[in-house]
């Protein structure tokens, strides 16, 4: 019996034994197969991982591109500036080393708040930003004093700069951190935190300005502290660029806009086509809104009614006035309505239809030819020839002469005007044109829209004998324009009634003569508003005071010198009354300062 019982448990003893041993022979299977896995199977996989959590890749952000006016003058610059950090691993206390800061620089309590939040949040051995673009002297204390400002760290950086303040703001705009949209671009996907060209130039330059981002790569450990650097490439600057603006007659335009409440004066040099000045005011200070905090700035900007943001070169638009008269007496000794010996007697007014449509002239100008009709500006002559003319000759003429497009100049969101017809009426209105409406047209009111830009280049045009001046900012971008021969002998005719505006007694610019050179031009004036009968039959409704927002535009073009045109330009003045009063006596002082410089 002892014997049975002893063998059942060596039975029982040995079914114990191989069932532990198929539990050990499964589990060392199972490990075997999962090492088998790593190592073997899955091997590329886990070194590709086991790098990427070993390996990190820094983006090395390149400076930014500067910009230059066309005698190489710096209008756009990056100055090194320095940053504060604050690193939590290398302070005894957070708050001890922000009051021993405080000792040299301001630390409000929300700035203190903030700092202590974020260093709660982050891995202990990152750096939080505490300033910006600290002052020389800060730095100065900050560096002398650094033994005692534990964890404190000075990083370099570069702030975009522009010199020149308002003087260009509507032409290089300003840079800042890119959107949502903006971060698909091509030259900045790889590079989300890079400030990049929001408005003006600075925009459509970015894929120049930018550069090349560099990289280093760092083997980092599993907590994401560098270890050590393994390589590194550095970045590539920016590209430089050129302007065809110069700076004197920059400035010297936005001094001469500052004494009126808003304006734009344009420059082109018609022989290259080169824009020598593309001035707009109010203005506004890039480097402000570059420079945080801004919000106040920028709400001033916003909150003022004259936009600031406006670029009225290109943005504005505007009736023409008598400036669009030229392009009407060009249309209409083409289509041979009239030639240089037909008249048309001004009383001051005409009926058409059941209205009166009056010259700014009260009591007329009595017999007047194109010439004389162009001299002195007269509204009765404009219209009588319009009535055989047509709107669609009209406006056929006005495109030939460069109104209704935009420009390849660089510069983004150009309004491109209206130059109306009988197709756009009915397409934009849904209904048929008048007769009436093209009287209105005629003397460059009504439907016609055009920005100051544009009035530049028709006026190069007109002065280079009907060459397709194509207008450019970049210097040395020298092309070979074509001649339209088509308006050929009627441009002849023009240029000598736009010399008696300026040179001749009567002439609407005659008090904005030069003696030592001559230039040619015309004045406009845009009215604003609706003058009613009562106020025309008065003797002194010109005279009187208005309101500023009740006065007219004033206009002018002109080019010089006449006999060799180089230089043309374009000055409108919001509510500055006439063209002959206010837009042509700053013509005249931009066109002189422009002989003095020699340019």
């Amino acid at each position: 019996m002892f014997y049975s019982d002893q063998k059942k448990q060596v039975s029982l003893y040995n079914r114990r034994t191989f069932i532990l041993f198929l539990l050990k022979l499964s589990l060392f299977s199972a490990v075997g197969w999962r090492l088998y896995n790593i190592q073997i199977l899955d091997s590329s996989k886990y070194k590709t991982m086991s790098k990427k959590n070993q390996i990190d890749l820094e983006i090395i952000f390149p400076i930014r591109g500067k910009i230059f006016d066309r005698n190489k003058v710096l209008i756009a610059k990056n100055e090194k500036v320095y940053d504060v950090y604050i690193i939590p691993e290398n302070t005894k206390s957070i708050n001890n080393t922000l009051n021993a800061l405080s000792k040299f620089i301001d630390i409000d309590f929300i700035k203190r708040r903030k700092v202590i939040e974020l260093s709660k949040q982050v891995k202990k051995f990152e750096k939080i930003k505490i300033f910006e673009n600290i002052s020389w002297s800060t730095l100065e204390k900050i560096e002398t004093n650094k033994y005692n400002l534990q964890g404190v760290f000075i990083a370099e950086d570069y702030l975009r700069i522009y010199p020149y303040k308002d003087n260009f703001s509507h032409l290089l705009g300003y840079i800042s951190k890119p959107n949502q949209q903006e971060l698909a671009l091509p030259f900045i996907s790889k590079m989300p935190n890079l400030d990049i060209g929001k408005q003006g130039l600075e925009k459509s330059f970015n894929p120049l300005l930018v550069g090349k981002a560099g990289q280093r790569e760092i083997e980092v450990n599993s907590n994401g502290r560098i270890i050590r650097e393994i390589s590194k490439v550095d970045s590539i600057k920016g590209e430089e660029v050129s302007l065809s603006i110069d700076l004197r007659i920059q400035q010297y335009a936005i001094n001469l806009l500052k004494s009126h409440k808003a304006g734009s004066i344009n420059v082109i040099n018609i022989k290259t086509g080169e824009i020598l000045c593309m001035a707009s005011t109010p203005t506004y200070d890039p480097n402000k809104i570059i420079q945080k905090p801004n919000t106040e700035y920028w709400e001033s900007i916003l909150a003022n009614t004259l936009s600031p943001l406006t670029n009225r070169s290109i943005q504005g638009l505007y009736s023409p006035g008598s400036t669009f008269k030229m392009i009407v007496a060009i249309a209409a000794l083409k289509h041979g309505v009239i030639n240089t010996d037909t008249t048309h007697s001004c009383t001051g007014k005409i009926g058409f239809g059941n209205r009166l449509y009056h010259c700014w002239k009260t009591n007329g100008h009595g017999k007047m030819n194109v010439t004389d009709a162009i001299k002195q500006s007269c509204d009765v002559f404009f219209y009588e020839i319009s009535k055989k003319l047509g709107i669609d000759k009209i406006a056929e003429v006005a495109k030939d002469f460069g109104l209704g497009k935009s420009y390849d100049i660089s510069m983004p969101n150009q309004n491109t005007g209206i130059v109306p017809n009988k197709k756009w009426k009915k397409e934009k209105k849904g209904e048929s044109w008048y007769a009436g409406e093209t009287l209105i047209c005629a003397i460059g009111q009504g439907f016609v829209l055009t920005n100051p830009f544009q009035l530049a280049v028709m006026t190069s045009i007109i002065a280079s004998n009907g060459k397709m001046i194509e207008p450019t900012i970049i210097k040395g971008n020298r092309v070979s324009f074509k001649t339209n021969d088509k308006y050929s002998k009627e441009i002849k005719i023009i240029k000598k009634a736009m010399f008696k505006v300026v040179n001749e007694n009567k002439g609407t610019a005659f008090k904005s003569r030069l003696q030592d050179i001559k230039f040619a031009g015309k004045t406009g004036t845009s009215q604003v508003r609706r003058i009613s009968l009562s106020e025309r039959e008065s003797d002194d409704f010109r005279e009187k005071e208005q309101e500023w927002k009740n006065r007219d535009h004033a206009l002018f073009v002109g080019y010089i010198p006449y006999d060799d045109p180089k230089y043309s330009i374009s000055v409108i003045i919001e509510h500055g009354g006439s063209g002959a009063s206010t837009a042509a006596p700053i013509a005249k002082q931009i066109f002189n300062y422009i002989n003095e410089l020699e340019v």
